[in-house]
């Protein structure tokens, strides 16, 4: 997905002030690129220039925590929930819980509603 294509009023990049948008790692002594950045391009110790700025990846752009922490809680607790679930309904299962009924119909209830949220949105709204 190109840059142009991404909805501007959800996904906002902002210059990295890293390496001040310019994609390449200036911050060490001289100019060089700092021991972070050399470490993320898997390189040992030594005065590297030029490499590519770890925190933005080279782009010289890069997104806010805030928005991918957004976009990342959601899913992650949505599949925790899931596994979860499953998890309980075959320990109860298994274990033959006379409570095995009252937790298959919490279960089904909750992954129905995670599984409801997340096809019933409309291609266009997200």
């Amino acid at each position: 997905m190109e840059m142009d294509e991404l909805d501007r009023s959800h996904y906002t990049l902002h210059a990295c002030a890293h390496c001040k948008g310019t994609g390449t790692c200036t911050s060490g002594p001289d100019g060089a690129s700092c021991m972070v950045c050399a470490k993320r391009n898997e390189l040992k110790k030594g005065l590297y220039h030029g490499l590519a700025c770890g925190t933005c990846g080279g782009l010289g752009k890069t997104d806010t925590m805030t928005y991918r922490m957004t976009h990342r809680t959601q899913p992650i607790l949505s599949i925790s929930l899931v596994f979860g679930s499953i998890g309980l309904i075959l320990l109860f299962g298994f274990a033959g819980s006379p409570y095995f009924h009252e937790v298959l119909t919490f279960c089904t209830t909750l992954l129905g509603s995670v599984i409801g949220y997340y096809f019933s949105k409309n291609p266009k709204q997200s």
